[in-house]
């Protein structure tokens, strides 16, 4: 599957609105098509957690019933940074324009970049 950065900033933005210390997102095929995940299909979604996992924006995640719900403890430190990089829609953009097809460690490194610029002047 090829990565979509829109679905990864999906995810990071529900479990920061999700989680807290006692709350964990719990992710279920059900939930595919509300909030901030509209418009991606399961199959998708869990894609994307599992890069979002493996490039350490996320932590803490169990697989139940073969996919079917998901478990997100919540967001690294790393995962922290690069949401804050790319909270708002402008500067989410910029980083799009200056990543288009680049892979996800890339796109961390041109939103730090694009945060630096935008918040240094």
């Amino acid at each position: 599957m090829k990565l979509n950065p829109n679905c990864i900033r999906a995810i990071l933005l529900t479990i920061e609105d999700t989680c807290d210390f006692d709350t964990p997102w719990e992710y279920d095929a059900d939930d595919a098509n509300s909030g901030f995940l509209s418009g991606y299909e399961h199959n998708e979604i869990l894609y994307h957690i599992r890069q979002a996992e493996a490039s350490g924006l996320i932590d803490v995640v169990h697989y139940y019933d073969f996919g079917t719900s998901v478990l997100v403890r919540d967001l690294t430190p790393q995962g922290h940074e690069f949401l804050a990089n790319i909270s708002t829609e402008p500067m989410w953009k910029k980083v799009l324009e200056k990543g288009t097809n680049a892979s996800l460690p890339i796109l961390i490194e041109i939103a730090k970049e694009v945060a630096l610029k935008h918040f240094l002047g």
